[in-house]
C-alpha cells in the first residue's frame, strides 16, 4: 500500500486503474488524426470514471456477483453516454477529417472497459496477485488482525501466521532459524509483529535480518491503521500516540484549513441558495414550528455552540423522551424531514456555523453535551476529538454508518482519531469528494 493525501491505497488496484484508463484512451485515439479533438476524447474516460466512482464501481470488484457486476456497469455506461451526449451537444467537437470514424470507438469502449474489469476480477479471485504477509504473535491483537484480513480479502493479502512462543533458549534459537526459512520458502513480502508484550520476546535478530533483505516489517497497531483507516482504541497506549508520526498542528496547516473551510462553505451556500428559498416554505406548509432548529453542541476544546439546521423533526419531538439517539424510521421525524435527511439538506445551514468559525467543513461530528458526558466516561481517548473543530462532514461519516449506540460511537471515534492524526487540507478535499458519493447513494442518513 502507498499513502497519498494521508490515505492508503492498494498499489495493485492503483496500477490496474492507471492501466485501464491508458488502454481505453489509446483505444479511442490510436491511428486517428485527432488534431484539436483530443480534449473531447479525453473527456470520455474521465466522465466514465467519475460515474463509476459515484456508482461504487472502483477496484476491487469482487464484492459483486457477475449479474450485479454487469447490471451496475451497464447502468453506469448509460449515465456516461447521456452526460457525454449533452456535453457534445452544447460544445460540439472541432471538425476533423475522420471524427465520424471515432464514434464506433466511443460505442465500443464500454465493452472494452467491462471486459478488462471482468478479466481483472477473475484474476483477483485466483489470489495469484495477493501479497504474502506473515503475522508474528499470539493473543487478541494477532487474532483480530488476522480475522480482519481474512474478512476483507479485497485488501489483497495472503496470510501466514507464526505463533511466536518463547520457551527455552534452545527453542528460541530454533525459532529464529525456522522463521527465516519460513519467510524465504513462502516468499513473504511483509511481516507484522503482533506480540502482546515485546519485552524479551521480540525476535530482533530475525527481524533485522529480514528488514535488511528488503522485507517490510510493521508493528501491528500501525499496520492496522493503514489497512483499516482507523486507530484501535483498545490497542493504544499513550506512548503510541506521543511518539508516532502525525498530529501535526503547524500554523500553515491551520490557516490552510480555515481558508478551505471558508471556500467550501461559501461555494456551498451559493450553490444551495435556491434551497434556502424553497425548503423554509415547505417546512411551514407541512408541519408546525420554526424553520430552523438550533441545539447546543460541544465544539473545539469543549466549548459549547449552537448548531443550526433545517428542522426535520416535530416541534415537540423530545418533550416526553428527552435527548435520545436517532433510530431507524425515527417517529420524531416529519415526512419532509425524512427526505431532507436522506439528501442531507437539513444540514446545509451548518455552513453558517463553518463561516462563523464554530465548525469546520470536515471534522468529527458535533455531539450533544449529555451524550459527551456519557461517552467520555466509557470510551478511552474520547476527549481527543475535541482537539479540532467539529465538522459538517468527516472521515467517520463517510467510512461508517450513522451512529446510534455507544458501540457506534466507539467505532466512529476510531475513525476520528485517524483523521485527527493525519489532518490536512488535501485529506479534507478527498473526504468532501467521498461525501458527495455518500449523499448521492443515500448512505448513512437517519
Amino acid at each position: 500500500m502507498f499513502r497519498l493525501f494521508n490515505r492508503y491505497y492498494s498499489i495493485r488496484h492503483t496500477f490496474y486503474f492507471a492501466f485501464e484508463n491508458i488502454l481505453v484512451f489509446l483505444f479511442l485515439v490510436w491511428g486517428t488524426v485527432i488534431g484539436a479533438v483530443w480534449a473531447h476524447l479525453l473527456l470520455a474516460p474521465l466522465i466514465c470514471q467519475l460515474v463509476l466512482y459515484y456508482s461504487e464501481l472502483f477496484p476491487p470488484f469482487s464484492r459483486f456477483s457477475i449479474k450485479e457486476f454487469l447490471v451496475k456497469h451497464l447502468q453506469a455506461m448509460f449515465w456516461t453516454a447521456g452526460i457525454l451526449f449533452l456535453f457534445y451537444l452544447i460544445i460540439p467537437p472541432p471538425t476533423a477529417e475522420n471524427w465520424s470514424t471515432l464514434w464506433w470507438r466511443l460505442a465500443l469502449f464500454p465493452l472494452l472497459l467491462i471486459g478488462l474489469r471482468l478479466a481483472y476480477q477473475a484474476l483477483s479471485t485466483t489470489r495469484r496477485l495477493d501479497t504474502p504477509i506473515l503475522i508474528i504473535g499470539s493473543g487478541t491483537v494477532a487474532t483480530v488482525l488476522k480475522d480482519f484480513l481474512v474478512q476483507d480479502r479485497n485488501l489483497g493479502y495472503r496470510i501466514f501466521h507464526f505463533q511466536w512462543d518463547l520457551g527455552t533458549t534452545n527453542k528460541t534459537g530454533n525459532q529464529f532459524e525456522h522463521l527465516t526459512r519460513f519467510v524465504k520458502r513462502q516468499r513473504i513480502k511483509q511481516v507484522v509483529v503482533a506480540l502482546r508484550d515485546r519485552r524479551g520476546q521480540l525476535p530482533v535478530k530475525s527481524l533485522l535480518h529480514l528488514r535488511v533483505q528488503g522485507i517490510e516489517v510493521f508493528e501491528a497497531v500501525s499496520f492496522y491503521e493503514r489497512i483499516a483507516g482507523k486507530l484501535r482504541v483498545d490497542w493504544l497506549k499513550p506512548s503510541t500516540l506521543i511518539f508516532s508520526e502525525g498530529f501535526n498542528r503547524m500554523n500553515l496547516i491551520r490557516i490552510a484549513k480555515r481558508l478551505s473551510d471558508i471556500l467550501f462553505s461559501v461555494i456551498g451556500l451559493i450553490v444551495s441558495s435556491p434551497i434556502f428559498l424553497v425548503i423554509p416554505l415547505m417546512i411551514k406548509l407541512t408541519s408546525k414550528g420554526p424553520v430552523f432548529y438550533r441545539q447546543e453542541r460541544v465544539g473545539e476544546k469543549g466549548r459549547p455552540f449552537m448548531v443550526m439546521k433545517f428542522r426535520s423533526m416535530r416541534e415537540d419531538a423530545e418533550i416526553a423522551s428527552g435527548p435520545v439517539w436517532a433510530q431507524e424510521d425515527d417517529p420524531r421525524v416529519t415526512p419532509l424531514g425524512k427526505i431532507m435527511r436522506a439528501l442531507r439538506i437539513d444540514e446545509i445551514p451548518q455552513m453558517l456555523n463553518v463561516l462563523k468559525g464554530e465548525m469546520s467543513f470536515v471534522g468529527p461530528r458535533p455531539e450533544r453535551e449529555l451524550f459527551v458526558k456519557q461517552l467520555r466516561e466509557k470510551i478511552p481517548y474520547y476527549d481527543l476529538r475535541f482537539t479540532v473543530k467539529p465538522g459538517l462532514t468527516g472521515w467517520a461519516q463517510v467510512k461508517y454508518r450513522y451512529g446510534a449506540t455507544e458501540q457506534d460511537a466507539l467505532e466512529k471515534l476510531q475513525y476520528d482519531l485517524y483523521y485527527i492524526k493525519h489532518l490536512s487540507p488535501l485529506f479534507d478535499f478527498t473526504i468532501v469528494i467521498d461525501t458527495i458519493r455518500v449523499v448521492l447513494l443515500g448512505k448513512g442518513a437517519r
